[in-house]
């Protein structure tokens, strides 16, 4: 990874949590205390939530794992990454994706705050759509 340690522990505070919560959204992350199987933790989460926000940042094989049960389920996803990112063909050709400044300072989170907002609004408001990922890969 190039991403200094902490990093996307403030990804979730500076920038997803404030975007989620202006969207309307209650922001809960599977990174729980306690002593539950984290693997049971995150896929009851993934089946339960009424929207998840995947950052495919790093390609890390667990985000794409969870984004696939998501879309496998038909259930709404926001997809981030951190800008400059190499795109991933089976997601980019098919999914929009919300490119956040890495910096995160203040003046980038100003303007992408907002902009997370509205693609996670945009995202809830599809939810319905007859042109989710799985709909239309089942159509064809």
């Amino acid at each position: 990874t190039q991403y200094p340690k902490g990093f996307f522990d403030e990804v979730l505070k500076q920038l997803i949590v404030p975007a989620g919560v202006q969207a309307g959204f209650k922001v809960e992350t599977a990174n729980k205390k306690g002593s539950d199987v984290i693997q049971s933790t995150i896929i009851n989460d993934l089946c339960n939530a009424d929207l998840v926000i995947c950052d495919l940042t790093d390609h890390n094989p667990n985000a794409l794992f969870e984004l696939g049960w998501r879309i496998a389920i038909d259930r709404p996803v926001a997809l981030i990454r951190a800008k400059g990112t190499s795109a991933i063909f089976d997601v980019d050709h098919m999914l929009r994706v919300y490119d956040y400044n890495s910096c995160l300072w203040r003046s980038t989170l100003e303007h992408d705050i907002p902009a997370l907002t509205e693609h996670i609004q945009a995202t809830w408001g599809g939810r319905d759509s007859d042109k989710s990922y799985r709909k239309i890969l089942m159509t064809h």
